[in-house]
């Protein structure tokens, strides 16, 4: 039996560590956090995940996550809801204003699953531990890798910080967006390269708990909104939770006092469409947290002259990190986590052809959602900036036009959840039918009444919260 190391023990390493094992490999996994194992949900919530710090900010499990775990992973899925999580069958929550209310087929893939990061990767390691097959290694942080001197170098096993070492017949580093792959990769003479944007964001996430007197909320409406200087966002979670999340410039440091719990509280209370959560009778279960510095990054294991490495892959953050606030990467982890096996399950010794076949479907797959949170990000510093070009037209397209043909038109409904689920590319909402209904909206944008702010403008926000321009 092949015998796999992955280095990180989160959801995609995990991922990674499930679907591998369920195709014959032996599979170890190393995570760097030695904490011990938390004995329930609640208690993973204090997880001391110091190698993830995004464990405790707002995170979406989107319907291609569902799904995979529906058709391959059923038992993941189980134990998520026994334990507390949600499954939200999106099209029970269709607006009532859509212009066709009947059911389509394939609506029975749109669903959500609502549960906090921390809860989804306490599940994914219970269900992982149990297979013996799997073995997972906390507290030991890799620092190298172990190369032969092949015309394309070819990874052997793994170097660890107590100054060991192990052999492997296959490497897959999932470490995250700090991953330190690309430094170990150079000290045997590899350069991997990359291509990075900053997203130009910080933001700040506070979870919240229902009481149990209270009824749980539920909107057919997405709660996100953009009011220009600032972003925001609930997401739900389990067991009566749920997260807001609010984000600004990296360069607005008038707003950086968000981070504040009372400032955040505030803020929110500002903001109907979130303040509806916060007065309905629900408690702050966290402090704020934030997470800056945050880019959109893509790194590639070949060039023109083909693959630079062999027995070795990235995936997840450390291969394709893209703007956190879009809600997409736990999703798109474990997505890349099927693929991957697929590709290694098609050629199992053909290290060569599974790194193409896998590297194919990253393009086909997953690029087209990173250079969406490229192009996105663009064109809302495009829009903030008060510039009149292509990125402020798509803004006020999508604001103006797709929003509210989503309440609307059933077409656009679909083909809107559909995308922002991950069952249909960005592209798909470019499609003749589902842009003559945006355009017909759009159009007649001025015709509309105008809709109730989102919340205040930057100067009455400012006042209110009795913060000071900060240059």
């Amino acid at each position: 039996m092949a015998h796999v190391g992955i280095v990180g023990g989160g959801v995609t390493g995990l991922a990674t560590a499930l679907s591998l094992s369920k195709i014959g490999f032996q599979v170890t996994v190393f995570e760097s956090d030695a904490t011990p194992m938390p004995v329930s949900p609640e208690e993973a919530f204090s997880w001391n995940r110091r190698g993830a710090p995004q464990v405790r900010h707002s995170h979406a499990l989107l319907g291609r996550l569902h799904n995979l775990l529906r058709d391959f992973h059923p038992e993941v899925l189980k134990m998520l809801l026994d334990v507390g999580a949600t499954e939200i069958d999106l099209a029970q929550h269709m607006p009532d204003t859509l212009d066709d209310l009947n059911p389509h087929p394939n609506d029975k893939d749109l669903f959500m699953i609502a549960a906090r990061r921390t809860t989804f990767e306490w599940v994914l390691r219970q269900i992982v531990m149990e297979n013996p097959d799997v073995v997972i290694r906390t507290g030991e942080r890799v620092t190298g890798l172990i190369t032969s001197d092949d015309d394309i170098s070819e990874v052997q096993g793994l170097v660890f910080d107590h100054g060991g070492s192990e052999f492997f017949d296959l490497v897959i580093a999932a470490n995250g967006r700090r991953s330190q792959a690309p430094e170990w990769c150079k000290a045997i003479g590899i350069d991997i390269a990359e291509e990075v944007e900053d997203t130009g964001i910080v933001y700040y996430s506070r979870f919240f708990r229902v009481n149990e007197d209270q009824e749980l909320p539920f909107s057919d409406r997405l709660i996100a909104g953009d009011l220009g200087y600032l972003k925001y966002g609930v997401f739900w979670g389990d067991n009566r939770t749920f997260s807001i999340t609010l984000a600004t410039s990296d360069k607005d440091k008038t707003f950086w006092g968000v981070r504040d719990p009372e400032i955040f509280d505030q803020v929110v209370r500002e903001i109907p469409a979130a303040a509806e959560w916060v007065t309905l009778g629900a408690d702050p279960i966290t402090q704020v947290h934030s997470m800056a510095g945050l880019l959109n990054r893509r790194r590639f294991l070949s060039d023109e002259n083909g693959l630079k490495i062999k027995r070795f892959h990235m995936i997840g953050d450390a291969l394709i990190c893209t703007n956190p606030l879009y809600g997409r990467g736990c999703s798109t982890g474990f997505w890349q986590a099927h693929l991957l096996t697929k590709a290694i399950e098609q050629s199992p010794d053909d290290f060569v052809v599974q790194a193409e076949i896998f590297a194919q479907d990253i393009d086909e797959h997953i690029i087209p959602w990173y250079q969406a949170s490229v192009d996105s990000d663009r064109n809302n510093r495009e829009f903030e900036s008060g510039v009149t070009g292509e990125g402020s037209t798509r803004k006020s397209i999508l604001q103006n036009g797709l929003l509210p043909a989503t309440q609307t038109s059933a077409k656009v409904w679909r083909a809107f959840m559909r995308m922002m689920n991950l069952l249909a590319p960005p592209k798909s909402l470019n499609e003749p039918e589902i842009m003559a209904d945006v355009l017909e909206m759009w159009e007649k944008r001025d015709e509309r009444p105008i809709p109730p702010p989102l919340g205040p403008g930057r100067d009455e926000m400012i006042d209110l919260l009795g913060l000071k321009e900060t240059a």
